[in-house]
């Protein structure tokens, strides 16, 4: 029969052997297509190094508008950036990336004016900003200043012996006015003595702990700024400036004049002493609601809280120190050991700090002092209502300038931390994220004789062991 060699053994292992081959083929062809599609992978490193942070999984979650991210550089240099920037891709389907070799597209190199190798451009719509390098934080920064637009001024009060922000040593301010600035801020010094009104490109103003007290002149020219709707960030320290106090107290914030002690066990195995309380629990509030069990430090700090009510002013608090702190009026130390004193002490937990927010009513009209109920069309209450608005003046009190000194600022989440506090102060609520974690450096400390120990260990012992095998395995043979 013509049709018998269907039938043969030889027939039959060769169909069973092309579909199985077809059956690999095409899971193969699958998992690409799906790996291609959803390109999973897992970070198992400790910082998260290989995974995009918080703060940028939140702005690209909210783009509203297609974003591309342009790379110029060689065409052997790309499989070097594509690594960190296909995260940003893999994260949103607004995201384009483009890598382009200037020296073979010059035409598009000089349009969008590329000087140097490695040049990183973010475009969104008719708006493009340069980023510094292919970091994740330089470039989430960018992808900021390209989607607010408008420049922010954090302005830094000095002439009370407030922290320096040129001041890089160890009480210096200089980490946070570079993370300030890395957070796409602008900085500059203002003194209230040497001008009577805060400046009108001022978006916030930060006090970092004064050491002398703040004359009457200032006082009104710093309430007349907020009660107009201004927003300012206040580090008080114990025993600052006592004007400052009196003036929160008009706006339902009372501070308390003690010094904090805080024994927990937590605080120390960071390497802080007990004047530096700890922190890992929080308010609900919108600068610490991504904050979690984060552990933030507060060297020499005081209380800061809710006082009697005002009209007008709504104060929350935002965290507290453990039930092992304490606050006391007096620090005494007798042979390296702290002297207590309960008829001067306040147990904790003690709040840190408080945000506080007031209604400013805008009238209506122009700044000229032009009546809008003259025009036509706007008689009607309803068009009266429109014609007006309200401004919001925020205010947060935190009773330690030295948890963003240069020597506390990168203790557990104090930087998040601080810059959360400005998002919220500059209604950048969207902002307020964890933001991208530099590696993290673990040196391998050991001893001289830990040292001689993997020297005879690795240098000479394996070494002599496997000769010592080879040689019992050669004679056996033998």
């Amino acid at each position: 029969m013509p049709w018998d060699w269907i039938k043969t053994r030889q027939t039959k292992y060769g169909a069973y052997s092309a579909v199985y081959i077809l059956v690999a083929l095409a899971i193969i062809v699958a998992g690409n297509f799906l790996a291609n599609r959803y390109n999973k992978t897992f970070d198992a490193t400790k910082n998260k190094l290989y995974s995009l942070s918080d703060q940028t999984e939140k702005i690209l979650d909210n783009l509203e508008s297609d974003l591309t991210i342009y790379y110029f550089d060689r065409n052997s240099e790309f499989g070097a950036a594509r690594n960190s920037l296909a995260r940003y891709s893999n994260a949103s389907s607004r995201v384009k990336i483009e890598y382009i070799d200037p020296d073979s597209k010059p035409e598009i190199a000089k349009a969008m004016n590329i000087r140097t190798y490695g040049t990183v451009l973010v475009e969104v719509g008719a708006n493009r900003e340069e980023a510094s390098s292919a970091d994740e934080e330089q470039i989430t920064n960018t992808i900021i200043k390209v989607l607010k637009g408008e420049e922010r001024t954090a302005c830094i009060l000095s002439g009370h012996g407030e922290a320096d922000v040129s001041d890089s040593e160890r009480d210096g301010f200089s980490g946070a006015r570079q993370a300030i600035e890395d957070a796409n801020y602008k900085t500059k010094s203002v003194s209230l003595l040497e001008s009577p009104e805060v400046p009108s490109d001022c978006t916030l103003l930060i006090l970092p702990g004064p050491e002398t007290g703040y004359l009457p002149p200032e006082i009104d020219t710093f309430k007349r700024y907020v009660d107009g709707g201004g927003r300012a960030l206040l580090l008080l320290d114990p025993d600052a400036s006592p004007e400052l106090g009196e003036m929160l107290a008009g706006w339902g914030v009372r501070v308390h004049n003690e010094t904090i002690i805080d024994f927990s066990p937590v605080g120390q195995f960071f390497r802080m002493g007990p004047l530096s309380p700890l922190v890992t629990g929080y308010e609900t509030h919108s600068i610490t609601e991504v904050m979690g069990s984060t552990a933030t430090f507060f060297p020499m700090a005081r209380g800061v809280d809710a006082g009697d009510a005002v009209a007008d002013w709504d104060v929350q608090e935002l965290f507290k120190t453990t039930e092992s702190s304490f606050g006391t009026k007096e620090v005494k130390i007798e042979e390296g050991e702290l002297v207590r004193d309960p008829s001067r002490e306040r147990e904790g937990p003690i709040t840190l700090a408080v945000a506080a927010t007031h209604k400013v009513a805008t009238p209506a009209g122009d700044a000229a002092g032009n009546d809008p109920s003259a025009e036509a069309g706007s008689d009607s209450k309803d068009d009266e209502a429109k014609d007006s608005e309200a401004k919001e003046a925020r205010v947060v009190v935190v009773g330690s300038s030295r948890f963003a000194r240069n020597y506390a600022l990168g203790r557990g989440g104090n930087v998040d931390l601080m810059l959360n506090m400005l998002s919220w102060l500059s209604s950048d609520e969207d902002l307020i994220s964890i933001r991208p974690k530099d590696p993290e450096n673990t040196p391998l400390n050991i001893s001289q004789a830990q040292m001689m120990q993997l020297f005879w260990l690795n240098v000479i012992g394996l070494p002599f062991v496997i000769v010592l095998f080879g040689v019992r395995v050669w004679w056996k043979r033998r």
